[in-house]
């Protein structure tokens, strides 16, 4: 008996809505980067480093404001939706009104320390204006579209959200003296998006919303504490070190800082848009189809470390480039702090590629052992290298942050999975030596960059296709 012809690629994806998803959610990616870039270089040069210095202090201390609202819940809530969409409306109100009234607590508390412990007036300011979005992330319905496996609406909001944001700061921030124009924009356009989400939610999908019992709601808390316990330390390792700069260094130094932690934690969004496609499939496939999980783990793992090593090898050999044409001269002082991170967004592809998986498969508590380690590397080196090496030392700090949380859950991922999939690294990082190669030999050459970068990008191109080939000529995810 011959086998049936293999199906032609574009008619796959057609068929295919996972693919479909993940299309739609690179698309939208691309777009967000791209607008991302606009107003994070727009904002850095009419502010400076000083006020741009404050604007992420602000949103610092937001983000650890943050920590009262549970966050696990959310993640809790994309797996349980996953595992049982009939739940969606019960879970919305779980989730977002137990948020909501949590972010009341984090609001007072942001607000309480900006009046007992900043004795400027502006730096007080921006801090209780930035504080004003706990109350869009207790709010935000994403995590419910993504557990219903359509993150492509969530990526098509998000879309919306920049290109208010980027309109907003082109037309309203011309200089210091829109500083608090920043953290109001950022506020309204999330607003925008928020509402748009819940009437796709209730209107379009007519998720009938459920009034849970407490019982329901004390089981949610308790089912979603090692993740809000996960979750917590990550806000403290990913903010810990901007405290620590401008603590030791001032404002000023803090802004140089922040000019390259901004744009490595712009290159690591990517993560989280492949994990809205990802993530709710795994932890359906898990309980439904081991077998069929363990495959798409590999390919979760392929389509992380694909473009984290090109992103890596850019920021690596082409710093003075990024930096100049995002930030102008004022940023120069960056360029260095931005090559020694390049490293750091290479292992946080990696660690969100490997431990997405260990939460589909349930192992929270394994994850709780990841982010303590990285929370001990995070604050432990800022207090150690930034007071001797300023913002060169939180840069140091921040190289090794997720390739220690990544080797941490190396042991438990070959055990979820089978594997430690070291074999979707060789293509990629061959490539990434070859694009890097390129681009300082067209360096050398006085190429211009416009020129240089591209070239270089596409050398990666045909390791791209040799590290998916397998998947081209097989069977996309249904």
């Amino acid at each position: 008996m011959t086998e049936p012809a293999p199906q032609p690629l574009l008619d796959r994806i057609r068929s295919s809505p996972f693919a479909r998803n993940l299309l739609s959610l690179g698309g939208a990616a691309i777009l967000n980067r791209v607008l991302g870039l606009a107003t994070l270089g727009w904002a850095a040069r009419h502010l400076g480093p000083e006020l741009y210095g404050q604007i992420g202090f602000g949103l610092s201390v937001t983000a650890y404001a943050s920590i009262l609202l549970s966050p696990g819940l959310t993640a809790w809530g994309v797996r349980a939706i996953a595992q049982d969409r009939a739940a969606a409306g019960r879970l919305l109100i779980i989730v977002n009104g137990t948020q909501f009234l949590l972010s009341l607590v984090g609001f007072l508390g942001a607000a309480v320390f900006a009046f007992t412990s900043l004795s400027d007036p502006q730096e007080r300011m921006v801090v209780m204006l930035s504080a004003m979005n706990l109350l869009l992330q207790a709010l935000s319905a994403d995590w419910v579209l993504n557990g219903l496996e359509l993150a492509r609406i969530t990526a098509g909001f998000g879309v919306i959200v920049s290109l208010l944001s980027t309109i907003g700061l082109l037309t309203w921030v011309h200089g210091p003296a829109d500083l608090y124009h920043v953290p109001i924009l950022a506020f309204l356009s999330g607003a925008a998006s928020i509402g748009g989400s819940y009437w796709v939610i209730v209107r379009h999908l007519r998720v009938h919303l459920e009034w849970p019992t407490w019982l329901q709601v004390t089981g949610a808390l308790r089912a979603s504490l090692p993740l809000g316990i996960m979750a917590a330390l990550v806000v403290v390792l990913h903010y810990a070190n901007n405290l620590i700069v401008r603590a030791f260094m001032g404002e000023r130094e803090l802004g140089v800082y922040l000019s390259s932690y901004r744009l490595v934690e712009l290159a690591s969004t990517i993560p989280t848009i492949l994990a809205g496609a990802f993530f709710p499939r795994l932890a359906r496939t898990v309980v439904g189809a081991p077998d069929q999980a363990a495959r798409e783990a590999q390919l979760f793992a392929r389509v992380h470390i694909v473009p984290g090593m090109l992103v890596a090898a850019m920021m690596l050999t082409e710093p003075d480039a990024i930096i100049g044409v995002i930030y102008g001269a004022k940023y120069a002082e960056a360029i260095p702090l931005l090559r020694i991170m390049a490293p750091a967004v290479l292992f946080n592809y990696a660690i969100c590629g490997y431990t997405n998986c260990l939460i589909s498969y349930g192992r929270d508590r394994v994850m709780l052992a990841v982010v303590i380690v990285s929370t001990i590397v995070s604050v432990g080196g800022g207090l150690l290298l930034v007071p001797r090496y300023g913002a060169l030392g939180g840069a140091i700090a921040i190289a090794f942050v997720d390739l220690s949380g990544w080797l941490v859950s190396l042991p438990a991922y070959r055990k979820a999975v089978g594997s430690l999939q070291l074999g979707v690294w060789r293509w990629p990082f061959v490539g990434a030596v070859c694009a890097g190669a390129v681009t300082m030999a067209l360096h050398a050459a006085n190429v211009p960059w416009p020129v240089r970068i591209p070239l270089a990008c596409a050398s990666y191109l045909p390791f791209v296709y040799i590290s998916f080939r397998d998947l081209l000529r097989g069977v996309t995810p249904a």
